[in-house]
């Protein structure tokens, strides 16, 4: 134990290239060019101690003393705030690991290891969050052939220790930074969480129906007409599904439970242009599992067997939408989501919140909820209407990828195609080209289309006039006709 602290504090002098243990605080970030005595180093060094406190703080972490906890954060905060210094990416994920094993509880310790110091640290106040949010984004892709799967397990235990921490408001002080400073790394850090909570609830239904579909097939007279051989595979194939599902039913309630912290103190941050639509649709999609016209397909046998608790995620999601129910731009939208959104959802949901007793909503919430559904009504009868009103509109004013009308047109560089800028913006979180034509490209790249908005502006004035225009002779002839008919019965 003593030599590997002395082997900690070692490497974080090589890296930082100061003079450490020392009065003052180990400064981050590291230098943007490592230090050629530690980029020469083998990794092992570093390997071999996160391997030993992975398994020291997940197995014994009462023989650490409160300094080598206090080095131990400092040695994860930094190379995960510093991640290009290292490159393999089992020894990154084993600084998450070993934050993670901290913050569960032992003993008399509700907070495990870790979870105290985290919180009253003023190194960690600075640049774990920044640290977490960081890796969650370069988890998407560690390099390895297993990196689909490693990424969640990842962010299962990243949303963990956030949601440990969350209790000092430094934390949600310094997310409310990143949103507003570092604009294109919080969206992008939003825009892997939307997706994943997307990705993971389909894929936990899926796995549900796939259990119902072996589980019938175990029971059946073909398995028992199976070899040994054949009826183990199938055996194994079924408990595959079960800790799928339950896996990705774990990382769907975390994605929510975090996104509820997240929104009840970042609303403004999670409304920007830049985050709320794709928001808004996958709150949309997961209200339509829940309370759709397919949400019969919720119904598993042993549901609690996979920790699936459909009322309490169904709480989850609403939380989410109150959290964010006062600002416009969501409530708009809510109802531009051509694909998930349904008025009838949210009077599901009220019904099922003022029927269901495990859904343990408060009188405010309810209400809340309630005048929330009347204000999208409103919005989708407003939209509806000027939909109605515009009419069809020209094909040059659509967005060619999503065929809808554009507000912000912009031109792509190099394939000189125009589309709307909040489509390209989304386009490239994900995707870091011209759609088109695969170019790199950065959304600083893109060029106002100021002709096309001139004329998309000046096309829908005509068409608002015009059918301005009718509805005021449709009145005066109705007008007219009741007039003239009074005259007649006179």
């Amino acid at each position: 134990m003593q030599f590997m602290r002395y082997v900690i504090v070692w490497l974080l002098r090589l890296a930082s290239r100061q003079d450490l243990p020392a009065k003052e605080q180990l400064q981050l970030p590291l230098p943007s060019e490592q230090p050629d005595v530690f980029r020469t180093l083998p990794e092992y060094f570093l390997e071999d101690i996160v391997d030993n406190f992975k398994f020291i703080v997940g197995n014994i972490p009462h023989i650490i003393t409160p300094q080598q906890s206090d080095e131990i954060v400092q040695i994860c905060v930094t190379f995960l705030r510093n991640s290009e210094y290292v490159k393999n990416p089992g020894v990154k994920s084993g600084l998450v690991t070993i934050l993670y094993y901290g913050v569960q509880a032992y003993h008399n310790h509700a907070r495990g290891l870790l979870g105290d110091l985290l919180i009253g640290s003023p190194f960690a106040h600075k640049h774990l969050l920044h640290a977490l949010m960081k890796f969650y984004i370069e988890a998407e892709s560690t390099g390895t052939h297993t990196q689909f799967y490693d990424k969640f397990n990842i962010r299962f235990e990243i949303f963990r220790v956030i949601k440990c921490i969350w209790t000092n408001t430094m934390y949600r002080e310094n997310l409310a930074k990143e949103a507003a400073i570092n604009t294109e790394f919080f969206v992008q850090f939003v825009n892997m969480i939307v997706n994943d909570v997307t990705f993971v609830l389909d894929e936990s239904l899926s796995s549900f129906a796939k259990i119902h579909e072996l589980t019938n097939e175990l029971k059946s007279a073909a398995f028992a007409a199976l070899d040994e051989e054949q009826k183990k595979e199938q055996t194994e194939l079924l408990e595959s599904e079960k800790g799928k599902a339950k896996s990705y039913m774990q990382l769907t309630r975390e994605s929510m439970e975090t996104l509820i912290l997240f929104t009840e103190t970042l609303a403004n941050a999670f409304t920007m242009p830049e985050v709320v639509t794709r928001l808004a649709a996958m709150l949309d999609y997961n209200l339509d599992i829940m309370v759709g016209d397919k949400r019969t397909n919720l119904r598993i046998e042993n549901a609690a067997e996979y920790e699936f608790d459909p009322k309490a995620l169904l709480q989850d999601i609403i939380k989410v939408f109150l959290n964010l129910r006062d600002k416009p731009n969501f409530i708009s939208a809510i109802v531009h989501d051509g694909r998930s959104y349904k008025q009838h959802n949210f009077t599901n949901a009220m019904d099922l919140m003022t029927t269901l007793q495990k859904l343990t909503m408060a009188p405010d919430e309810i209400a809340a909820w309630k005048s929330l559904a009347q204000r999208v009504a409103r919005a989708a009868a407003e939209l509806a209407q000027e939909e109605e009103d515009l009419g069809e509109p020209p094909d040059e004013f659509l967005d060619p990828l999503m065929s809808e009308l554009m507000t912000d047109p912009v031109i792509l560089p190099s394939s000189r195609t125009t589309m709307d800028r909040s489509t390209i913006k989304q386009h490239l979180l994900s995707d870091p080209t011209d759609p088109f034509n695969r170019v790199p490209l950065r959304i600083e790249e893109v060029v106002a289309d100021t002709e096309m908005r001139g004329r998309l502006e000046e096309w829908k004035a005509e068409r608002l006039v015009a059918r301005r225009g009718e509805k005021e002779a449709a009145a005066a002839k109705a007008a007219a006709a009741e007039s003239e008919a009074m005259d007649t019965s006179q």
